[in-house]
């Protein structure tokens, strides 16, 4: 059995029959928690480090001061409150080479939050779209 607190033998998981039902259906438990927060997992490779970098935490830095990125491994782990957007014209002109939004879906990993594309714009935010705010509204 894994030690790893995030194994399915652990916390909650671990327990059965009354003890699990107790847990589960405590009110505490019932309660749905709000977050603005989101989360982009990038594969690492030559363009996004140099997209993570230079543009997320150079020249974009100001426009997101909650960004905060961590280096897993193989991987960059991007947290920021609200969004995280990626203009991928931008990133072509750093690159020096052809880089669409499409390129960067490529090494795209995981995400938490409301992904979409709009252009050649790569958006990841905590907005319900199309409840909060219409789509081409996000834009302006």
């Amino acid at each position: 059995m894994s030690n790893n607190a995030n194994s399915y033998g652990a916390g909650i998981m671990a327990k059965t029959g009354k003890a699990f039902a107790d847990e589960y259906f405590s009110e505490e438990n019932q309660v749905v928690h709000e977050s603005n927060e989101v989360v982009l997992v990038l594969k690492k490779s030559d363009e996004m480090n140099i997209i993570v970098d230079e543009i997320l935490l150079g020249d974009r830095k100001a426009d997101n001061p909650t960004l905060v990125v961590e280096d897993r491994a193989g991987y960059w782990w991007l947290k920021a409150t609200g969004k995280i957007e990626v203009d991928c014209a931008e990133a072509a002109e750093v690159l020096g080479k052809d880089f669409n939004v499409y390129d960067f879906l490529v090494d795209v990993s995981s995400t938490i939050g409301r992904a979409f594309t709009l252009g050649e714009t790569f958006t990841i935010t905590s907005e319900l779209i199309g409840l909060d705010r219409k789509l081409e509204d996000l834009k302006a």
